[in-house]
């Protein structure tokens, strides 16, 4: 072994967060709503994903514009 995530892991990925499994609520919609659309990455082709970070992240952005003022 050398210290490695994959070592640690023995090749695998960590266990994926499923979008219907329990997750503390942030207490704001619009972080919760992102956190869910991530979760479904799990399933989702890795083509898809580029799409997918970029929509969180503009969310995310809205949502932080939104608490600026």
């Amino acid at each position: 072994m050398n210290g490695s995530d994959a070592d640690a892991h023995d090749g695998k990925a960590p266990p994926a967060e499923t979008p219907d499994q329990d997750r503390s609520a942030t207490g704001d919609d619009a972080v919760d709503q992102a956190l869910t659309k991530l979760a479904t990455l799990a399933g989702a082709p890795l083509a898809q994903h580029v799409a997918v970070f970029d929509a969180v992240h503009t969310a995310l952005q809205d949502r932080l514009a939104d608490t600026e003022g």
